[in-house]
């Protein structure tokens, strides 16, 4: 058919198309293993990459990986870099030497950038701010360890109790009771160890958790509240720049989402692995050829992950939307309770349940359409994995069988069907395992992208706070802690009051021409400038929202003091106290209101030291706290007993030994109440006063805090804080007999109309403006008066004219007044 230079041709073809398949199979055969251990890691890999949907790339981005996207590593001989396009284009000048090495190269550059992505993680972000010398730290690292090292030790008895298995059937099948008896009894044997292993590893998964939200919420509170007084809670909420708005659902729910997801990774990804590689190894002993056919069986599982892929939601995505939802519903629901009292005097019932309703079906909604999204998506992956599957790695397992007993002439022997028995029952049950790990596998990057939002939320939050903080810092460190002279402040130990470029230290309050500008940027002072010493009590008055309250913002430093402005303060925090009218009480005991916000520690570290330091001298202790009470009425607050419910014998007795644990305490003060709810507004001014007397500062802003307590009670308040504790106040009042105690006057007047205020500084003579201020009432009474006397003669007048023809009756006009 062919002529013979044509067939001479193919034959030599058919022999070199032999010969290389030949030595395809040589070298394959030579290097068996290390080829298939290659290809599980391979098909392991492309099951879980491919397992679920990803959010989309994002563009390129030039400033993201300059070195990479930018330009070439490659550098010429003259040592200047070239772009990649000038570098493609010289290729065919470029030496052997640079084409061989051009791959490597561009491993690197791969390299390079997947390192630089693992570390500008947020999740390794966060866990970089922990301290990993910390001891909760290396707790954390070793139950880690301890988890890796029981779930290897959980896959070798999973191998074991698999052969056990095919052990108890040929022994069955093979009628040999004695073997089976004795494999039953080491299947309850090696039952303990498996129990133990499984225990200790849901216990190390708890631990690690436990042990991950410690220190997450330990780092995010001390920056959330940090110790130094910054306040950096007031300028996450308030800052236009941040778009944080639910701080407490991240330092709690979300925390504690992050650090279970993160507990369950290692197994989660680590288990099936080991499941798979150990089936796979296992078949490869019992058949020469079972490997391959394991290698086709994660084909087909790969294949299956990319029709799964179709059905997967995007689960980082779906978290985020339930998570902005549900603390939506939480918001409305805080607000209602903060607000209960308004609401109630408003009936605005009807009003917040809309609210509450609305909120809470978007959240429903969602949560229904998510079941629907799951649904979908745990059929897909039970059918694929543990049937589809299941059923092709029994084919698999049955294939050793037929042609074992084939070879025999389908007459198998009885050592030959104990035998394929025993592999049988052993490698469908490790087959199985590993269809099923196969599914977790790919459910598992369900729980790592959970895991990434969770961390995106958390790492957003702590940079916040990182940012907050270290302005604050930088702007401590760049302070000279001077004061006003240019001396060198005198103790150093103690924490500033403000820091800022703007602000200096001496013995006054000095505000020089300091513009009041709202976050918003609307400006309510252009120029503030007064100056108060210790002993000139200033006393500011002015309209509503003149500028008063942005003062005080100021001074307690939640607001910057911008250019050109100057302002001298205290250096100490401790020597400026503020009490607004509506003073913050928190949850604990009667002495722990007063000496708020000292903690009971500093409290009796404060009385000890002052023991030993001068025991002659008096000491702020419970006692004094008692006669303060007593001084402001408060002292039938001590007396609780009949108020209590009624407790054991050993509760008192518990009681009595806490409390007397330090012999300047007396457990009079310990009483517990919500003291919001309990105390008037004017007791809780009161105790607020108690708070300011406990601390003596050197200057106090009194911002209304005595409007709700009676006149006299309010004189003798003042009197105690500024004549006889010395305090130089900064007050807001409005009752006429607190002016003898002032010296000094910051009057607000602002134009009519929309505009900014002016402010007037001047000495103040409290009799000179009360007999001026009586005057004034006196003239606005006469005034009133006449215009009463002047309504009343032109009635007369009216009703005089009204008889025409007629002699007016005799009328008698009552001289009340000459």
């Amino acid at each position: 058919m062919y002529d013979s230079s044509t067939q001479a041709y193919l034959n030599k073809g058919n022999a070199y198309l032999i010969r290389s398949v030949r030595n395809v199979l040589l070298f394959y055969s030579k290097r068996r293993k290390y080829i298939l251990r290659v290809c599980y890691c391979l098909i392991i890999y492309m099951i879980f990459n491919n397992g679920s949907k990803s959010k989309a790339r994002p563009k390129s981005n030039p400033k993201t990986f300059p070195e990479s996207r930018s330009r070439s590593l490659v550098e010429p001989v003259g040592g200047g870099q070239i772009s990649q396009n000038a570098q493609e284009k010289v290729s065919p000048q470029e030496s052997p030497s640079a084409k061989k090495y051009k791959p490597l190269i561009a491993g690197k550059a791969i390299l390079k950038k997947l390192l630089y992505k693992f570390k500008n993680s947020s999740t390794v972000a966060l866990f970089s701010q922990l301290n990993l010398r910390s001891p909760k730290t290396l707790h954390s690292f070793y139950q880690l360890a301890l988890q890796v090292i029981l779930l290897f030790f959980k896959a070798f008895l999973t191998l074991q109790i698999a052969t056990l298995d095919g052990n108890l059937v040929s022994s069955l099948i093979s009628r040999r009771f004695k073997k089976f008896f004795k494999f039953l009894l080491l299947w309850l044997v090696i039952g303990i160890p498996t129990s133990i292993t499984d225990s200790l590893l849901e216990k190390s998964k708890k631990l690690l958790s436990q042990t991950i939200r410690v220190n997450l919420t330990t780092k995010m509170l001390d920056d959330y509240l940090p110790s130094n007084g910054n306040a950096t809670l007031y300028q996450l909420l308030n800052s236009k720049s941040s778009a944080i708005t639910d701080p407490n659902h991240r330092i709690t729910s979300t925390v504690e989402n992050f650090s279970n997801s993160f507990s369950i990774l290692p197994s989660q990804l680590l288990t099936p692995i080991l499941d798979i590689l150990i089936a796979a190894n296992h078949m490869a002993k019992s058949s020469e050829n079972a490997s391959e056919g394991a290698l086709l069986l994660g084909l087909v599982a790969n294949v299956s992950t990319l029709v799964l892929k179709f059905f997967t939601p995007n689960f980082s995505t779906m978290n985020n939307m339930r998570n902005t939802l549900e603390n939506k519903f939480h918001e409305f629901h805080s607000n209602i309770i903060v607000n209960n009292e308004e609401i109630a005097l408003a009936k605005g019932h009807s009003r917040e349940i809309d609210l509450l309703d609305t909120s809470y079906f978007e959240f429903e909604k969602f949560e229904r359409m998510t079941l629907r999204r799951m649904a979908v998506y745990n059929f897909a992956i039970s059918f694929i994995f543990k049937y589809t599957l299941g059923a092709f790695g029994l084919m698999l397992c049955a294939v050793p069988t037929f042609t074992s007993v084939y070879f025999a002439g389908f007459k198998p022997s009885e050592e030959l069907v104990s035998g394929l028995s025993s592999d049988f029952v052993a490698n469908r049950s490790l087959l199985l395992k590993a269809s099923d790990s196969l599914g977790k596998l790919i459910q598992s990057k369900k729980n790592i992208q959970n895991m990434t939002g969770y961390a995106n939320e958390l790492w957003e939050f702590e940079k916040e706070l990182i940012d907050i903080n270290e302005s604050s810092q930088l702007e401590n460190a760049i302070n000279t802690r001077k004061d006003s002279h240019g001396n060198n402040h005198v103790n150093a130990d103690s924490q500033p009051l403000l820091v800022g470029p703007n602000v200096s230290y001496g013995d006054e309050i000095s505000f020089h021409e300091i513009p009041l500008v709202t976050p918003n940027g609307n400006v309510l002072v252009e120029n503030l400038t007064f100056s108060i010493k210790p002993g000139d009590n200033l006393l500011i008055i002015g309209p509503n929202g003149c500028g008063k309250s942005s003062l005080f913002r100021i001074l307690g430093g939640l607001w910057e003091v911008k250019d050109p402005g100057k302002l001298v303060v205290p250096y100490d925090k401790k020597d400026l106290f503020y009490l607004p009218q509506r003073s913050y009480f928190t949850y604990g005991t009667l002495r722990e209101q007063i000496i708020y916000p000292d903690s009971y520690d500093d409290y009796r570290d404060k009385i000890l030291r002052a023991k030993q330091e001068n025991p002659s001298s008096p000491v702020h202790d419970d006692e004094y706290l008692i006669e303060l009470l007593r001084e402001v009425n408060l002292d039938y607050l001590l007396d609780y007993d009949s108020d209590l419910e009624e407790e054991d014998d050993i509760e008192k007795d518990l009681s009595r030994a806490s409390t007397s644990s330090c012999v300047f305490m007396i457990p009079c003060l310990d009483r517990v109440e919500k003291w919001p709810d309990i105390l008037s507004v004017g007791e809780q001014q009161r105790l607020a006063m108690i708070r300011l007397y406990y601390h003596c500062p050197k200057f106090a802003v009194l911002d209304e805090c005595t409007s709700s307590i009676s006149s006299d009670l309010e004189r003798e308040c003042y009197r105690i804080a500024i004549e006889d504790l010395k305090i130089t106040v900064i007050s807001v009042c409005h009752r006429t007999t607190l002016w003898e105690f002032h010296s000094k006057i910051l009057k607000f007047k602002r134009p009519e109309g929309e505009g900014m205020a002016t402010t007037l500084f001047t000495s103040f003579d409290p009799e000179l403006r009360l007999q001026r201020h009586e005057e004034l009432i006196s003239i606005d009474n006469s005034l009133k008066r006449s215009d009463e006397l002047t309504k009343r003669l032109q009635a007369l007048k009216k009703m005089k004219n009204s008889r025409s023809g007629r002699r007016p009756a005799l009328m008698y006009i009552e001289e009340d007044d000459d």
